[in-house]
């Protein structure tokens, strides 16, 4: 698959994302409400503000969208 085609293919999930992300963030929640509601609502805005970078292994060639090499870097640190 092409680069170009892999962009096709996510623009319909990116987009179903972000309207659900956007639906949960229009939520009505006060400002000192600590509910379980209140606190996805709070979350879905954080991450809509972030939305574009969510997706930058789609629009950067070569961007890998997992972070095993980091993980595998700080390994030998973690098990010694």
């Amino acid at each position: 698959m092409t680069h170009c085609e892999f962009q096709l293919l996510v623009r319909e999930i990116r987009h179903s994302l972000k309207s659900s992300l956007q639906e949960a963030a229009d939520f009505e929640i006060g400002s000192q409400e600590k509910t379980p509601l209140a606190k996805t609502v709070r979350t879905c805005r954080q991450l809509l503000k972030v939305e574009p970078a969510l997706w930058l292994f789609v629009t950067v060639e070569g961007v890998e969208p997992t972070n095993n090499a980091a993980e595998r870097a700080i390994r030998p640190a973690v098990i010694w």
